[in-house]
């Protein structure tokens, strides 16, 4: 008996987190309050969004969450260098923090710490290392869209480099878009523009 109570319990807590959130993505929630904070950090004006835009950022950190899931399952969190980066911070974190501050939203900047280091360790492995002294590669990618640069390839490399990590970006995103599931909850975003 027990242990149905128990479950009941655990479920409730699921559904109802899952029923706060904007997203979900392969079956993690992206909450309400994250969402709301990040948000807010990155547009910081005043002024009230549209459900336009709210999607339009959210589709943005949903990529961001994907990346992120994607270096979890690369292994990449339990990377020694990694988590003794991540110690080091939340204890420089926690000692340099007001009292306030550390009950406030202590966690949440933690963890976007913690998933900004893992999105920067995956995309060195899936972008920038394969760009990095590829000559050939970027040359490839430059004949293959020759009609968007005026200049030679010597004097267009830069450009056309970056332009290859941005397709490897996009391609990167459409496959994990493809991999996982994912779920927006519009109503829940329709409510923060009230």
């Amino acid at each position: 008996m027990r242990k149905i109570c128990f479950i009941l319990v655990l479920c409730f807590f699921y559904f109802s987190t899952v029923a706060q959130s904007v997203a979900v993505i392969n079956g993690s929630p992206v909450s309400q309050k994250e969402f709301v904070w990040v948000y807010q950090k990155h547009r910081p004006e005043n002024t009230k969004p549209t459900l336009t835009e709210l999607i339009s950022f959210l589709n943005i950190y949903i990529d961001f969450k994907l990346k992120v899931l994607d270096a979890r399952e690369a292994g990449l969190d339990k990377d020694s260098t990694y988590i003794s980066e991540t110690k080091n911070y939340e204890k420089a974190l926690l000692d340099s923090a007001p009292p306030e501050a550390k009950q406030a939203d202590f966690s949440l900047v933690t963890k976007e710490f913690c998933e900004a280091l893992l999105l920067f360790n995956i995309s060195e492995k899936k972008i920038w290392d394969g760009v990095d002294n590829n000559d050939k590669l970027i040359h490839e990618y430059y004949n293959a869209h020759i009609e968007n640069y005026s200049l030679s390839y010597e004097d267009s490399k830069g450009e056309a480099a970056q332009d290859y990590q941005k397709q490897l970006e996009c391609n990167w995103v459409t496959a994990l878009r493809k991999k996982y599931k994912i779920t927006i909850d519009q109503n829940v975003l329709s409510k923060l523009i009230r």
